[in-house]
């Protein structure tokens, strides 16, 4: 197994629910209600969601928000970081 992790965006509702699995580790919500809520936060237009891959195997996943606010002008606010349970402890073994 490799160690190189791949980071790319899911681009639109179909890419993104494919994060579905992951998220069902931490998570009791449907298949159908995570697709809504996605569709949701996508149609607010400022809502992008990433995920690490290693070997072509989804192992993270994070949605994230980007916005513009008087005090600290751009931001990006991290949202719904999940990593997957067998991947949980093998970063601090490793040290």
């Amino acid at each position: 197994m490799s160690d190189e992790v791949i980071i790319r965006q899911l681009v639109g509702l179909d890419q993104t629910i494919t994060i579905f699995p992951l998220y069902s580790q931490v998570s009791r919500l449907s298949e159908a209600v995570v697709c809504q809520r996605l569709a949701a936060m996508f149609a607010e237009g400022n809502y992008r969601c990433i995920a690490a891959y290693i070997d072509k195997r989804m192992v993270g996943a994070s949605g994230f928000w980007t916005g513009t606010q008087l005090w600290c002008g751009k931001y990006i606010e991290a949202d719904n970081v999940v990593v997957d349970n067998a991947m949980r402890s093998r970063a601090s073994a490793a040290r």
